[in-house]
């Protein structure tokens, strides 16, 4: 049995951090997934009888085959698009990590803001502890170290948590980024 090469080997060290961690999971899944099976002994040789000989379509039937794939294939590519969604080909136009203490860390990706000045953004956090009572966690922006704007609250129920915000605000008026518990102003993690 070969050594499964580790995910540093395959794509090399210069990567973001979070293009790593996605690559890192799809490079587990891969992994999980197992090896393929074995080719049966049937299909190791082509066959030994030449192929049937294909009847030509008149040119008016072939033109309509032709139009006919056309159109499944482009049916098929926009139902895997709409089906597989397109979040993945947006790029983020800044990411900011965040720490804090007890190993918490988060990432928030920044994307291009919408011509209202909506900045969409995908926060990925983990280590923080689920709030008993239904209590929220709330990610800030700062200025001059002080909460100045929110920008949505969010739950964790432990691992890794994926939540979709939007900073509706000029960002360049800002000066860091935290997330406090709902009702308080101590952050328990802060842009690094």
């Amino acid at each position: 049995m070969s050594r499964v090469p580790d995910l540093s080997e395959l794509v090399g060290d210069g990567l973001p951090e979070d293009e790593r961690a996605r690559l890192q999971r799809a490079h587990d899944m891969l992994l999980a997934a197992g090896a393929t099976p074995e080719l049966p002994p049937w299909l190791a040789q082509a066959p030994r009888e030449p192929p049937a000989r294909i009847i030509p379509l008149p040119r008016r039937h072939r033109s309509a085959a032709l139009v006919a794939a056309a159109a499944l294939a482009l049916a098929l590519f926009g139902a895997g698009y709409a089906i597989g969604g397109h979040e993945g080909a947006r790029k983020p136009v800044r990411v900011v990590t965040m720490t804090g203490p007890g190993g918490a860390v988060a990432s928030i990706a920044v994307f291009a803001a919408d011509p209202a000045g909506n900045w969409p953004m995908t926060l990925e956090v983990s280590g923080l502890p689920a709030l008993p009572g239904g209590r929220t966690y709330e990610l800030w922006l700062t200025r001059g170290g002080r909460l100045a704007e929110p920008c949505g609250a969010f739950t964790v129920s432990g691992g890794t948590t994926e939540v979709p915000l939007n900073a509706p605000y000029r960002l360049k008026q800002f000066d860091g980024w935290v997330v406090v518990r709902s009702g308080e102003r101590r952050p328990v993690l802060s842009a690094t």
